[in-house]
Order: C-alpha cells, then structure tokens, then sequence
C-alpha cells in the first residue's frame, strides 16, 4: 500500500489504497490546497505551507502498518516499540489518534431486531481502600443502581448481525437511555431487554419490546434474549482487566477500541490495518 499525490485541475486530493482523501490545513481547516515544491501544500484560504502527514504524526506509512500490526495483536507498548523501533512516545501518541478514529466508526442506525443493557466498568468495591473509595464519590457521585456505585455507567446496543454500538453515559435513567435508543434504532423494529425500569415506556415510542425476567431466572423468552449483550461485556471486560488500571476519563477511548474490535473481528489482519489507516486519515 502507497501513499501518492494526484494533481486535479486545480487542487490537491490524497490517494490511499484507491480512496481519495482530501487533508485538512492544519492552521484553519481549509480543504483546498495547491500542490508546491517538495510535495508540500498551500492552503488556498489561509495560505500555510505543510507536507502532508498520516495523523499530524511524522511516521511513513510503512510503519505505521507495522504499529497497527502489533496493536492488533493485542501486544504492548514496550513489544511494539521493540518490533518497530518507534520511539515510546510516537506510539503512544498515534494509538491515541486510532482510537480517535475508532470512536467515529461506529453502525449508523439498526434497523433489525436489537439487544439493549448497561453494565459499569471499574475496579471492585472490596480491593478499593477507604481513602480511594472517598475520592471517587466526591468526584463521580453514586449511581442510583449497582448498590450506589461509583463505577462508570455503559450502554450498549447490539443486533442480531452481531454489530454493537456503545457509550458512557452519566446515569442508566430513561433520560439517559431512551434517546440514545430513538437515535440508534428505527422505529418499529423489535427491542428484547431486561426488566430495568428505564426500558419502561419504549412500546409508546413505537417500539416492539420484549422483555426477559433475570430475577425469575428466564434468560431466553422464544427468540427473546440478551445473551449476545452479555457475551460482548464479558469480553469487553476481560480486555480491560488485561490493561491494568485506566484513568475513567480515558474510557471512551478504550471503549471505541473494544467496540471496533468486536464490530470487525471478521476481517483479517491485513484488512483491519487498511481500514484503520483510511479512518486515521480522515482524522
């Protein structure tokens, strides 16, 4: 794969993989530019003079193809810098953006039987220390579920063609829930949940709900479930648990990653890397 640049009348385009790609200036966010000397561009707004680079990062495309090989591995830090020969903090810095980039890649709207539940992501209470679990209420406040936890509140939305979308959100009430539902799912298409009372309500919003009892020990109703939900939390916090502790403010990205990951699990390696390099260079 190459990284090339195609004259058009007037402008200059980005070519990768066959995909155009149009830069934006780093000074104003111009889209318009004029190719110069030494490949570099000229925005045509604001006139600034830059060479165009894969995520505002000074790595040529080979390597970030090896980066984003041994990322996908699921490898370290310290692995990848030793496979590479990429400085700490260059990796650092471009995984930042891929998971920035992640982030954007997410289903549009489902439109076919969907899964929806919340789970919290955090350490638990009993290897917190007093002090610790102090400072995390005067910083977070309790949830009203999960025995007033101060963990961080995720909802996640999954069809039945195994495609998930899933977000923090600052509580699991109806205010916080159902709009993220009439945004993700089109109407009328069929809802399986559990019995928590913020789902109250989604057959008014013109929804089919079917719910499934896990206090009664009813897991599956028919075709009615939410096992798929419960196997993606499963496997989204097995992840976390391998990377140690994170900063709750650095969630997010964690959870774009995970979410990425899971959607695209299907494609190969070499697949995954193409379509991590073309979302990076949107960025």
């Amino acid at each position: 794969m190459g990284q090339s640049l195609k004259s058009t009348t007037k402008y200059e385009t980005i070519i990768i993989d066959d995909k155009t790609i149009k830069p934006k200036c780093r000074k104003c966010g111009g889209k318009k530019f004029w190719r110069i000397r030494r490949e570099r561009l000229r925005c045509v707004k604001c006139r600034y003079e830059f060479k165009f680079k894969l995520g505002n990062l000074n790595l040529k495309i080979r390597e970030w193809k090896k980066l984003l090989k041994w990322f996908l591995r699921c490898q370290s830090i310290n692995v990848i810098k030793e496979e590479t020969k990429i400085s700490e903090y260059k990796i650092l810095k471009a995984l930042n953006i891929v998971r920035k980039a992640m982030i954007k890649d997410v289903p549009k709207i489902f439109n076919e039987t969907v899964e929806v539940d919340k789970t919290y992501l955090g350490g638990q209470k009993k290897n917190k220390n007093k002090k610790q679990l102090i400072k995390e209420k005067t910083l977070y406040g309790q949830s009203k579920k999960g025995f007033e936890t101060t963990k961080q509140p995720v909802f996640a939305i999954l069809s039945r063609s195994d495609k998930v979308f899933a977000k923090v959100v600052p509580d699991t009430e109806a205010k916080d829930l159902i709009p993220i539902i009439e945004k993700k799912v089109k109407k009328g298409n069929k809802i399986c949940s559990d019995t928590w009372r913020a789902y109250t309500g989604l057959a008014t919003k013109g929804y089919v709900h079917r719910i499934v009892n896990h206090g009664k020990k009813e897991y599956v109703k028919g075709k009615s479930h939410i096992n798929g939900l419960e196997g993606f939390f499963g496997f989204l916090k097995r992840q976390l648990a391998s990377r140690g502790r994170i900063r709750r403010e650095r969630i997010p990205l964690y959870l774009a990653e995970y979410v990425w990951r899971y959607n695209n699990k299907d494609l190969i390696v070499q697949q995954q890397i193409e379509k991590l390099l073309n979302l990076v260079a949107k960025i």
